[in-house]
């Protein structure tokens, strides 16, 4: 039996399916349970990721919870954790039971068609079908730019100064030497700042997908033909899933030091 725990935005639910998939594929003999806190899965709009994508989670036992309780309680008091394996990036311990689910490594995130968006388009708004139109017929490219939460007293140390301002520059620089009339669609939390701070031809701001629709935007992003990542889970899964994209640049830092990032850069991607 193994007990993955998930956790965070629909980023990081996103990298715990993928865990799952692995587990499933490598332990195909164990039964697979998720554990699905509220608390853990509070700081955004909680268990999202079976609203926008076809997936089948673990199932979710009120047993499995209470040996899950356990173990973090012996881990805490005791210090014992031989049934825990609570790395966030990579495996530690293949004969753990409990494993926090998100590992922000690539080796875990499956190949191929895995997984596909839950997304009507004639359904959507007419914004949003405009956008698309737009996305899928010209030589798009999304920028995202996350600032808000990134910038709050939480975030602060761990994100602030990664994805500069100069990063951006350099990232359209890049495709405008390499993809003939680019469109940009730009993606933020921030959007007014993007407007007054990152001057391009072309631009389309992209503000009105928010609250529970925000993750309509990482599906406009998968559907364009090039990417530049802001250091974000949501950009990052939007680089990846959807069309395959000619360009996609990331910044040269993820994260400030002392915190670290995983291996989750593939090698046609260029680093800015």
């Amino acid at each position: 039996m193994k007990i993955l725990v998930f956790g965070g935005g629909l980023g990081n639910q996103l990298l715990g399916y993928a865990f799952a998939e692995y587990v499933r594929d490598k332990y195909h003999q164990e039964k697979v349970y998720g554990v699905y806190n509220k608390k853990m899965l509070s700081e955004h709009y909680g268990l999202e990721i079976a609203h926008w994508f076809e997936v089948q989670l673990p199932p979710s036992r009120w047993w499995v919870s209470l040996v899950t309780y356990i173990l973090y309680a012996l881990k805490k008091i005791f210090g014992w954790k031989g049934l825990l394996d609570l790395d966030q990036y990579v495996v530690q311990n293949d004969n753990a039971l409990v494993y926090f689910a998100q590992h922000t490594d690539k080796r875990y995130i499956p190949e191929g068609e895995w997984i596909n968006f839950k997304v009507d388009e004639n359904s959507l708004s007419n914004s949003n079908q405009k956008v698309l139109t737009d996305i899928k017929t010209k030589n798009s490219v999304f920028i995202h730019v996350r600032r808000g939460d990134y910038l709050s007293p939480k975030y602060k140390d761990r994100f602030e100064g990664c994805c500069t301002l100069d990063y951006y520059k350099a990232a359209v620089d890049y495709i405008e030497s390499h993809v003939a009339d680019p469109c940009y669609y730009i993606f933020s939390n921030d959007i007014e700042w993007t407007k007054q701070n990152l001057l391009v031809n072309n631009p389309t701001y992209i503000n009105w997908n928010t609250g529970t629709d925000s993750p309509l935007d990482m599906y406009l992003m998968s559907q364009c033909k090039y990417g530049i990542m802001a250091n974000s889970t949501f950009s990052w899964w939007a680089a990846i899933l959807g069309i395959k994209k000619g360009i996609i640049t990331y910044p040269e830092r993820w994260v400030n030091p002392p915190f670290k990032s995983g291996d989750i850069f593939y090698d046609e991607w260029v680093k800015l």
